[in-house]
């Protein structure tokens, strides 16, 4: 199985990666925030990668939102 472009959309693009749909984003971010993040990233440090800082940052935001909509009954 290759990897194949299937859709680009706005600043998102989706590829398909062993049957997966993976969509690929691009941003822009304040230079101060990169480097905060890349002092977290490397061995001994709790990111293997930037991209892993940003998508675990994403789940802890959206958990904290589900939690806020549970109590608010939504």
């Amino acid at each position: 199985m290759g990897i194949i472009l299937c859709e680009y959309l706005r600043n998102i693009y989706t590829w398909q990666i062993c049957g997966k749909d993976v969509p690929k984003i691009s941003l822009d971010m304040p230079a101060e925030l990169v480097e905060d993040l890349r002092n977290h990233v490397g061995d001994d440090k709790k990111f293997v990668s930037l991209a892993d800082a940003v998508r675990t940052a994403c789940r802890k935001l959206l958990d904290q939102l589900d939690e806020i909509d549970a109590r608010h009954g939504r």
